[in-house]
């Protein structure tokens, strides 16, 4: 077939607009994932079985939230606030990096507005408010709050006339005389060598570094899901800047333990969070026959 120049030019034309239709079809879906995994929440429930679980506390309720690094989950953290209220907790346990810095602490202040009084609450430090200098600053925050800071220390916790033991683990980039885990570990089971063992450490190594850990429930972050999720394939990227995460998320168990790795909230990276939402997670604990 032969084309005159005018309907070479509209042949040319109508596929540049396929073209351009195209790549912006696909910028559209870019940022449609981006920003799915930015702001909406998702909720992830597991239930955990112990013998050593009070009968007095089958269906405790526990919502983890972790790595917030100054996000804002809906204006000054409503739906965030609002999605932990409906989880109706019985404890409410934050594992760290909830800011970089002071100029993130308003992000960290309106969260825990809206949580006070929902339940008890406990904190652990996690590595970057270490690095960026801010760890006075937000403890003073949180015990405005009535946070409970752990910080290689343990405290126990009473409902309906039974006890569970709740401890937090330093994070390594603490002082050196803060971070001792199997010291903490022994001292507990030394007073307390039948009881449920909590226990909030910010970094999600445990399974690796410590699987002998007497202790019965882990909850961690860091991983940030491995930031990219890949379908069938899971997080992309490790905590060292390296190809290839473990343990991002979810269950995990050792000889002595489950570990629970949440996605967290936000972002300490450059690389966006893809397929990655953040994650609310709810953990039933329920008494093992």
């Amino acid at each position: 077939a032969t084309y005159s120049g005018k309907e070479k030019d509209m042949k040319r034309k109508k596929s540049f607009i396929r073209n351009m239709t195209a790549a912006a079809a696909a910028l559209l879906a870019a940022v449609c994932i981006v920003c799915d995994s930015k702001y909406n929440i998702q909720l992830t429930e597991y239930r955990v079985e112990s013998q050593k679980l009070p009968e007095e506390l089958d269906g405790f309720r526990i919502v983890h939230l972790s790595d917030l690094h100054g996000a804002e989950l809906g204006r000054d953290n409503e739906r965030l606030i609002e999605l932990t209220r409906r989880q109706e907790p019985d404890l409410i346990a934050l594992t760290g990096d909830f800011a970089e810095n002071g100029k993130e602490l308003s992000a960290v202040e309106s969260l825990l507005e809206g949580i006070e009084g929902l339940a008890p609450v406990y904190y652990v430090c996690g590595n970057h408010e270490w690095a960026g200098g801010c760890v006075e600053e937000i403890r003073a925050l949180m015990e405005r709050h009535g946070v409970r800071w752990l910080s290689n220390q343990y405290e126990l916790l009473e409902k309906n006339g039974a006890r569970l033991v709740v401890a937090g683990a330093e994070d390594p980039n603490g002082r050196a005389d803060m971070t001792r885990p199997r010291e903490l570990a022994e001292r507990i089971r030394a007073d307390y060598p039948e009881d449920f063992v909590l226990w909030l450490g910010h970094r999600n190594y445990w399974v690796q570094r410590y699987p002998e850990l007497p202790v019965d429930l882990i909850l961690s972050g860091h991983a940030h899901g491995g930031i990219v999720r890949l379908p069938f394939i899971g997080g992309l990227f490790n905590t060292n800047h390296g190809f290839g995460a473990e343990y991002e998320n979810g269950l995990y168990f050792s000889g002595s333990y489950c570990m629970e790795v949440s996605r967290g909230l936000g972002n300490s990276v450059p690389v966006p969070r893809i397929f990655n939402r953040p994650e609310l997670v709810t953990l039933v604990l329920e008494r093992a026959e």
